[in-house]
């Protein structure tokens, strides 16, 4: 059956992950341990829309020596984390008029998503945004594929998801969906191409 959609991942595919975590052990000096501390720990039910980023992250910014307010933390980790891949992005845009239907399809907590979508613009250059912080599940948990679904009008076998995370690709796929592991820098035309949806090379 023909791909009628695409689903997105955004950090590692859209944009590069990690840079913020990378910053705070570079120039704040915070062991790796600290930082997974928080992102294995708290930033789960944040992302999960059960916790408050801003409340779940003040603690922790005393253990990291962060001087300024929560929100300037906030602002430094969203701007650092805010490099786009503008190839995917072009894909994107030539996807959509070509007629078919792109999703950005995220795990993210509600204060980042919001970020993503107005101020980084993502909002305008895709049919529909799903973040796990609004679902309530994340991936690879089938309920977050199942909403998906249910939302978007087409059969999972019609879904090709495009996500740097192994979890997630085999997690789709065991709903129907096809779905393509994407590593940073990865020519995402060519990824496209293998399962079907052919654009110009430009």
């Amino acid at each position: 059956m023909a791909i009628r959609a695409l689903a997105f991942d955004a950090d590692g595919v859209l944009v590069r992950a990690g840079v913020f975590s990378e910053l705070l052990e570079r120039e704040h000096g915070v062991a790796p341990a600290a930082i997974s501390a928080f992102f294995e720990g708290p930033f789960v039910d944040c992302v999960l829309g059960r916790r408050d980023l801003e409340e779940a992250i003040a603690p922790f910014l005393t253990e990291w020596g962060w001087q300024a307010t929560v929100q300037d933390c906030l602002q430094t980790w969203f701007e650092a984390d805010s490099v786009t891949d503008d190839r995917v992005l072009e894909a994107v845009a030539e996807v959509r008029a070509a007629g078919l239907a792109c999703y950005l399809v995220s795990n993210q907590e509600r204060h980042r998503a919001a970020y993503l979508e107005e101020v980084l613009g993502f909002g305008a250059r895709f049919d529909g945004l799903f973040y796990s912080s609004r679902i309530g599940a994340r991936k690879p948990q089938a309920a977050f594929f199942e909403h998906v679904v249910s939302h978007v009008g087409v059969a999972p076998s019609e879904i090709l998801l495009i996500d740097d995370h192994p979890a997630n690709v085999e997690g789709a796929r065991s709903l129907g969906w096809h779905a393509a592991l994407f590593s940073w820098g990865d020519d995402v035309r060519q990824l496209l191409r293998d399962h079907g949806v052919h654009l110009s090379d430009a």
